[in-house]
């Protein structure tokens, strides 16, 4: 039988996040404190090991020049320090302060380069005992010096340090887990506040949805959000002019939704995890607003609303002001001074910047903004550098709520062509796309030029 996934709510997230942040801090920090450590440590202990024979050696080797003196004799009379053992090799000899240690096992690992001329350390072990070896030629006297330091003490800090250190990063973990607590305890009750917030807007008119999640401490918000959309959806089918009814009901909720999130996203109190959360919602939000802004804008278009007064425009300037907007300076601009069209500012400036935004988000950058007259038409071309249309595509990209094509699966509103082409129908124009040359795709709006002597009805003007 399948077992059903375990639901963790955001607060076990949280507790879940700090503890294995403060896991992480705490082995970082103390693998670092261990190795630098452990580092500073034996190289201390090979200096002092290295200057201690270099002193011993010297000794050893002065006494050895007087005639008739043994090598054992020497040794004896040599004060050593503890825990250190000291070899001689001599005239094919070993002679040993310490009759107990092995000198194969003690020098075997820097014999060979003692003999050859060399100063040699190095590290074993005998046993459960690490040692420090150090070979010392003594040119003159022919013979080689070897002191063996036992460090047992040394392994014996480190493993105690270590011990220590692996103490401190449980209780560290331990501790970033209660502090995850408290945090989450906090983050929610804000996010609580969102949710009831969501409940009381939930009559106006949204064309979204949140997704339903398992989380049953995001469950409540999600589903006010939802159930707010719900009824605007209902309202939408009985409302044929619903484009002022949702300017009126969901401008000031979402405005008020926004600044909620906007105290939240400022909260210094909050966890990694919580702010990603917060900072998604409040991405999702303003994807929100601007589907909705797209809805207002095309149920205004559908119900024949002018935002405007029609007047002549010039092309040239509905081209720079567009450009001006969005931010964009270094793209090729090709428009007649003397071309003008008929029509309503706003809805044309927000037609052509949704073509520029187009190009400039799908399309892989606007290249160029050039405009022609032909056959009493102006036309506009917005081209970019992306992989362009297919042809299949053309005819349905225009299309509401259509997000695919070559340049694949967006993160928009599927709305805006829709209104470019909305808007172009409005103005007895039309909108089409086509391949860019060399390459990309190149979006044409057409639109009547501006007569000498008419209205929008008909009548003539001065």
């Amino acid at each position: 039988m399948n077992r059903r996934p375990s639901r963790r709510g955001l607060r076990a997230n949280v507790v879940a996040a700090f503890a294995a942040g403060a896991l992480m801090i705490s082995l970082i920090l103390a693998f670092s404190t261990y190795f630098s450590a452990r580092h500073y440590l034996i190289a201390q202990r090979e200096r002092n090991a290295l200057q201690q024979a270099y002193i011993d050696a010297a000794l050893v080797k002065e006494r050895l020049r007087t005639n008739g003196v043994n090598v054992a004799e020497v040794l004896a009379e040599i004060a050593q320090p503890s825990r250190t053992t000291v070899f001689v090799h001599k005239d094919g000899q070993w002679y040993s302060s310490d009759l107990t240690t092995q000198v194969h096992d003690a020098t075997s690992d820097v014999a060979s380069s003692v003999r050859a001329g060399d100063v040699a350390l190095t590290w074993t072990d005998t046993g459960d005992r690490p040692n420090i070896v150090v070979g010392i030629p003594l040119e003159g006297v022919g013979a080689d010096y070897y002191e063996v330091t036992y460090a047992k003490e040394l392994s014996e800090t480190l493993d105690t340090m270590g011990y220590a250190l692996a103490i401190s990063a449980a209780v560290t973990t331990i501790a970033g887990g209660v502090l995850g607590w408290y945090a989450a305890r906090r983050v929610l009750r804000p996010l609580r506040q969102v949710a009831l917030a969501a409940a009381r807007i939930s009559a106006g008119e949204l064309d979204t949805r949140v997704e339903a999640t398992d989380d049953p401490d995001l469950a409540t918000l999600t589903g006010s959000f939802n159930t707010m959309v719900d009824t605007v959806v209902e309202r939408l089918d009985h409302d044929a002019r619903f484009a002022a009814d949702v300017s009126h009901e969901l401008r000031t909720p979402v405005a008020t939704l926004t600044t909620s999130l906007g105290v939240l996203q400022g909260d210094k109190h909050l966890s990694p995890s919580s702010a990603t959360a917060v900072d998604l919602m409040a991405g999702e939000l303003e994807r929100f607003r601007g589907a909705l802004e797209d809805l207002i804008a095309l149920g205004r278009l559908d119900a024949g609303v002018r935002e405007s007064e029609w007047e002549v425009l010039r092309v040239a300037d509905l081209v720079t002001a567009t450009l001006a907007d969005n931010g964009i300076d270094d793209v090729v601009i090709e428009v007649p001074d003397d071309l003008e069209i008929y029509g309503d500012r706003l809805q044309l400036h927000r037609a052509l910047a949704n073509l520029v935004r187009n190009a400039q988000t799908h399309g892989g950058g606007l290249t160029s903004v050039r405009a022609i007259a032909r056959r009493g038409d102006a036309e506009i071309h917005v081209a970019d550098s992306g992989p362009g249309v297919p042809v299949e595509s053309r005819e349905h990209i225009f299309d509401r709520f259509s997000r695919m094509g070559a340049r694949g699966a967006t993160t928009g509103s599927g709305l805006g062509l829709s209104i470019v082409e909305r808007t172009a129908q409005l103005h007895d124009g039309s909108v089409w796309c086509r391949d860019a040359d060399p390459s990309g795709a190149d979006f044409v709006l057409s639109l009547p030029l501006a007569p000498t002597a008419r209205t929008a009805s008909g009548r003539e003007v001065t």
